[in-house]
């Protein structure tokens, strides 16, 4: 039964991944799309859609609700297992819990998106985008934490893989159900490409100058995903396995005896 729930959320959020590509590339390329197509009206419109990439957008809001659902997972998971684990264990499972939850306030600065007070003098001389969070004032408190959490969503399958366990428990808190790793592998799929593009700055970059230029962005926007908020999506997806890893450990925590 468990696997058949997990097929079909998994075709689920895979289907609305694909719908939001669908619509991102509408959004982005519908001044070129409505040159070459007669019927539709012909407008500027380019970028991404507000209602869904922006801050508060439908995007922000689902990373927000799936780092919720593993908060209350989570601290269910260490009532449950608070006598089968070692100490070590367990705390290996607070700081996660306190990881997450650190997050979660931290995407939505810590209130301010919900309550929308204002930006104290101190933070509106750090953040970027003067907002109450650590995440938006340097690198190290953004792209550290990020590519760790990348590593720990893409890689966990292959880690349990290729390295020996001598506690079974855990190699299962590290990857409670193995068909988690088709989250990972999704990860990768989208993670790949932008990183390779990057890495060897493929990509011509803007302004353009020829149209060759043009057409060489536009392919590699297309191939690394960059017509939508490309970090919005991989955290979307970061968290959707937190929340799965979450929900499959409270769910076989028996495997723990």
């Amino acid at each position: 039964m468990q696997l058949i729930k997990f097929d079909i959320f998994y075709k689920l959020f895979i289907l609305f991944i694909i719908l939001l590509l669908i619509e991102g590339f509408f959004h982005h390329y519908y001044f070129v799309l409505s040159l070459s197509i007669e019927f539709l009206p012909i407008s500027d419109q380019t970028g991404y859609n507000s209602v869904i990439w922006a801050e508060n957008g439908l995007v922000e809001l689902l990373q927000i609700l799936f780092l919720l659902i593993s908060i209350f997972l989570l601290i269910k998971f260490l009532k449950i297992v608070s006598k089968k684990l070692h100490i070590y264990l367990r705390v290996i499972i607070f700081f996660y819990l306190i990881g997450v939850t650190y997050y979660f306030f931290e995407e939505i600065s810590w209130g301010q998106h919900i309550f929308g007070w204002g930006t104290p003098e101190f933070f509106s001389k750090i953040n970027h985008q003067n907002e109450i969070n650590l995440h938006n004032t340097s690198s190290i408190f953004n792209e550290l934490p990020r590519n760790l959490l990348m590593i720990w969503c893409s890689l966990s399958f292959i880690f349990i893989k290729t390295v020996s366990f001598k506690y079974k428990k855990l190699r299962f808190l590290i990857l409670p159900f193995l068909k988690l790793r088709f989250i990972s592998i999704l990860i990768l799929i989208f993670f790949v490409p932008d990183f390779i593009i990057d890495k060897f700055d493929l990509a011509p970059g803007h302004p353009a100058k020829n149209d060759h230029e043009i057409f060489l962005n536009m392919l590699f926007e297309m191939i690394s995903f960059n017509f939508v908020r490309f970090s919005e999506l991989l955290e979307l997806l970061f968290n959707y396995y937190v929340m799965s890893h979450s929900y499959y450990l409270v769910k076989f925590n028996s495997n723990l005896k």
